[in-house]
């Protein structure tokens, strides 16, 4: 973040649903226009004075846990959402800071044993190297036929969008002009022979997927926002449902694909057996250490004083 406070905040999920904003890979939403500049002060996402520019975001993606930098790196909805939620928790950090929130014991002791906590994570991951070899295909073949019942997806649709943006906290009139621009827009989308990727090039106002086509790419029934959720379900393959009001504005959504509900390829889930797998394995190996540790030196409890702390 480009603010005095750069802390990597984990993304407060439920906060941000309870604040109207989308969880990661989230409904098709519009993103903020970097700034001019170069690639890497370019500014992705901003709110105010808080801004996160996309040299920050890659290090957030470089350190971030494997599963959701899968998910950033394949989809540029989810991508955008998270770079949000980035801004929005800042926006709320700083908040707190000039609250003096930072300064309350109970905060500053769970802060204390956050910090400890990560320092202890990675040291104990330093223990147990990883081994670029491990699992072998033969290993992650054999994880999945027995976890084959469990390795399911939700129904998958492919969508593509035609934003028109609303800014935040804009009167009714703005609101109503871009609903009646977003309708507009889909009547044209739905003219035979009409190009709905040529026209969400030149229309759309959501600067990700606009010169894609309007491409936001396949995204999983559970990871759509409510209201765009029940319109792509009342939608046929190749439809476009009527304006949505989404994050960002106005969503004209034409289903370009839906896959029904099933079991992982093989290949689907591959990366998550490979972690799975590598996680288990180096469990295993911090246990044996600790044991190692334990036997060398054991923990001596003093149980009468402890009895005196829960004695009534």
């Amino acid at each position: 973040m480009t603010r005095t406070s750069r802390r990597c905040l984990p993304v407060l999920a439920l906060l941000l649903m309870a604040a109207g904003d989308p969880p990661p890979a989230a409904a098709p939403a519009a993103a903020a226009p970097p700034a001019a500049g170069d690639a890497g002060s370019a500014v992705v996402a901003q709110r105010g004075d808080v801004r996160l520019t996309a040299a920050e975001l890659r290090a957030l993606m470089a350190n971030a846990d494997p599963t959701l930098k899968a998910q950033l790196e394949s989809s540029q909805t989810a991508l955008s959402d998270y770079a949000r939620q980035r801004v929005l928790n800042e926006t709320l950090l700083a908040d707190a800071h000039a609250k003096g929130w930072d300064q309350r014991p109970e905060v500053v002791q769970r802060a204390n044993d956050a910090r400890d906590a990560a320092i202890l994570q990675s040291y104990v991951a330093s223990l147990v190297p990883q081994d670029p070899h491990f699992p072998t295909d033969q290993e992650v073949q054999r994880a999945y036929e027995v976890n084959k019942a469990r390795l399911t997806l939700p129904k998958r649709y492919h969508l593509a969008q035609i934003v028109v943006t609303v800014p935040a906290g804009a009167p009714p009139e703005v609101e109503g002009a871009a609903r009646q621009k977003a309708a507009e827009l889909r009547a044209q989308a739905v003219k035979p022979k009409a190009d709905f990727a040529d026209l969400a090039r030149r229309t759309s106002q959501e600067a990700a997927t606009a010169p894609k086509g309007g491409d936001v790419g396949w995204v999983r029934e559970d990871q759509l926002l409510p209201a765009v959720r029940d319109a792509v379900a009342k939608t046929p393959e190749n439809g476009t449902t009527e304006p949505v009001r989404a994050s960002g504005g106005w969503h004209v959504i034409r289903v370009l694909g839906i896959k029904p509900a099933g079991p992982m390829t093989l290949e689907e889930a591959k990366p998550q057996l490979v972690q799975a797998l590598r996680q288990a394995r180096a469990q295993q190996a911090v246990r044996a250490y600790v044991e190692t540790l334990l036997r060398q030196e054991p923990i001596q409890l003093n149980e009468i004083e402890l009895g005196k702390i829960t004695a009534p």
